[in-house]
């Protein structure tokens, strides 16, 4: 009998036992690490066209504010959440 192969990922342990990671662990549902800041603030990817990138970056310079500011403002303003 070969010996059982430990894996790498801290969260297989947690599936294996038939659940998700403990909340508050930095474990994601897939068991990697999360992009969870400090401030509670998540990190998402989305594409941008090269003229929505340009006004976005245009927009952040103008008003002297980071990238990420200026795109939460605009999209809590179009979800009504502001």
């Amino acid at each position: 009998m070969s010996p059982v192969k430990q894996s790498k990922n801290p969260g297989d342990a947690a599936r294996a036992k038939g659940g998700r990671p403990r909340k508050g662990s930095r474990l994601g549902p897939r068991g990697g690490e999360t992009t969870v800041t400090p401030g509670g603030l998540t990190r998402i990817s989305a594409y941008l066209d090269g003229v929505e990138r340009a006004a976005v970056r245009r927009k952040a310079f103008e008003d002297d504010r980071s990238i990420s500011d200026v795109i939460r403002s605009a999209l809590r303003s179009y979800l009504g959440i502001e």
